[in-house]
């Protein structure tokens, strides 16, 4: 076969894109601006209902999709597209006999025949190669060269006088109150062209009060009225701030730490004699730790024991 149909069938009405084999290209449908006689070419189309049996006719000029019972009870008939996707150019919904439709195919081609390898329809004389839309204008003024069934079947039941004629109303939704009645398939094409209402969910709860009823605001020019806050949030309130009193301490701390060693330098700066006393009494304090065990030392003993070559190195600077 030369044309291919590429769609998403099941219990939705899918979309289709029809593909020509040779060309490796999507096939394009065409229509035409009758005030401007601009060209303008689309693409794919949408099934009209759930398809549970589709095909190509025998001479692949013609798509069909059916539905039908005992997989969908609703909306059972058969659908005809041109080898492009425009269409449905026939629908077979009604009189079916009995009122459901079983099964649906094409029938064979006769025995000796051969259908020749025909090509896509040229385009229409204006249509350039690339541009989808060379008017540039309102895409609903354009017509199809070719009308789907639904069009010719709103055309034909035009009131004669000229009135504006309603949507179609299929014959399961008709004699109902307006609602968006209709069959499950077209519920879902409806929902999903975006011709329903999304609903909006109204929040009537009110902290305290009636609802529906405006919040007092309290006093005009009075303080706000703090609210009560969770026990959750006093718990996160109440470390946050133990955090915060921690980290002040432990900043004092290293400033004063720092302040009491720039002190001992200058003191140690201004009386050597001194300082090298103290270095003397370090050093022997040290001599006493390395004879101990090192497993019973605690970490200040190891840090005092790790400041003897600096010590040592200080007291020979001082010479004395």
């Amino acid at each position: 076969g030369r044309f291919l149909c590429l769609a998403g069938f099941g219990n939705l009405a899918g979309g289709m894109d029809f593909w020509d084999h040779n060309k490796q290209k999507k096939i394009p449908q065409y229509s035409v601006c009758p005030t401007t006689n601009a060209v303008q070419a689309t693409y794919g189309n949408k099934a009209q209902s759930a398809a549970c049996n589709f095909g190509f006719s025998p001479d692949s000029r013609t798509f069909f999709i059916a539905t039908t019972t005992p997989r969908m009870n609703v909306d059972n008939g058969v659908r005809l597209y041109k080898y492009n996707g425009s269409g449905p150019t026939t629908s077979i919904t009604e009189g079916l006999l009995p009122n459901k439709l079983l099964a649906a195919e094409f029938l064979p081609k006769p025995k000796g025949c051969k259908y020749p390898d025909r090509p896509q329809s040229p385009p229409p004389k204006g249509f350039k190669e690339g541009a989808t839309d060379v008017s540039g204008g309102d895409k609903a003024a354009f017509k199809p060269l070719f009308p789907s069934a639904t069009a010719k079947t709103n055309a034909s039941s035009a009131p004669v006088g000229g009135g504006s004629v309603g949507a179609y109303v299929p014959p399961s939704a008709r004699n109902r109150s307006s609602g968006g009645g209709g069959s499950l398939a077209q519920r879902m094409r409806a929902e999903r062209e975006g011709s329903t209402v999304t609903a909006v969910k109204v929040n009537t709860k009110t902290k305290g009060g009636v609802p529906g009823m405006r919040q007092k605001t309290g006093i005009v020019g009075a303080a706000p009225v703090e609210e009560k806050k969770s026990k959750g949030a006093l718990r996160r309130e109440k470390l946050r701030l133990k955090k915060q009193q921690q980290e002040e301490e432990e900043e004092m701390l290293a400033k004063q730490k720092k302040a009491e060693e720039e002190a001992a330098q200058a003191a140690n700066a201004a009386d050597p004699e001194k300082r090298a006393k103290k270095i003397k009494k370090t050093l022997k304090q040290i001599d006493e730790l390395k004879k101990k065990d090192p497993s019973t030392l605690d970490s200040d003993q190891k840090t005092k024991l790790g400041t003897e070559e600096k010590l040592r190195s200080e007291l020979a600077k001082l010479g004395l």
